[in-house]
């Protein structure tokens, strides 16, 4: 598991490195435009890798136009990624993702909870054609929360689990202990509700690692 600070701002990258971030999110959506010349400034030697991700509005996003206008915004920032996050509305650039040597998250983003078989028939869908899929859902009771914390424990191997909204944050805290390959924090401005700090990340794992601790 790895601790990815998302940033609606790049001024915030460098508290998301003070912070700890393994890996930095920039949600091209949230940051609106980025000069080129700003961009090889901010983004050239950064010492983690980087995931770019233009969520759309229909997946708790800000981007509202189409595929065309997806791939126009992401190809100025492709040489400085690690990761691209894809949802499924924009699978058919994957190919051309891989071929330049870049991980596709492959990303489902739901307020619903769906039931245990229509999880794995996302999972699936997303593997097509993304190298890590990532499923982020909407939780209504501890019911749900376990059937996630099992659906995380089963799945192949890498996955990335979340829940969206600040119900059932605590979720999120659990679901990498369950095989989630990253959890997505904040450092100072959340990029999406219900992320704990990168701080609060630190200090559950140092509690989890040490359970002498007083409660």
């Amino acid at each position: 598991m790895r601790c990815t600070v998302s940033v609606p701002d790049t001024a915030l990258i460098s508290h998301a490195l003070s912070a700890g971030a393994e890996i930095i999110e920039v949600r091209l959506d949230l940051c609106g435009q980025i000069p080129e010349q700003h961009a090889k400034e901010v983004f050239s030697d950064i010492p983690v890798p980087l995931i770019f991700t233009l969520r759309s509005a229909g997946e708790g996003g800000l981007f509202q136009g189409g595929p065309g206008e997806w791939w126009e915004i992401l190809q100025p920032y492709l040489s400085y990624a690690t990761f691209i996050d894809v949802e499924e509305r924009f699978a058919s650039f994957a190919p051309r993702l891989k071929e330049i040597g870049k991980t596709v998250i492959s990303s489902y983003h739901t307020p619903s909870m769906p039931d245990p078989p229509a999880l794995a028939v996302r999972e699936e869908r997303l593997r097509s054609f993304g190298d890590i899929p990532k499923i982020v859902v909407g939780p209504r009771s501890e019911d749900d929360v376990l059937a996630l914390l099992s659906f995380t424990r089963q799945a192949r191997k890498p996955v990335i689990t979340s829940t969206m909204g600040t119900g059932f944050r605590y979720a999120r805290l659990l679901l990498p202990l369950f095989g989630s390959y990253l959890i997505f924090c904040h450092c100072g401005t959340a990029a999406s509700p219900g992320q704990y700090h990168v701080r609060e990340w630190k200090e559950f794992c140092r509690l989890v690692r040490d359970p002498r601790q007083p409660g």
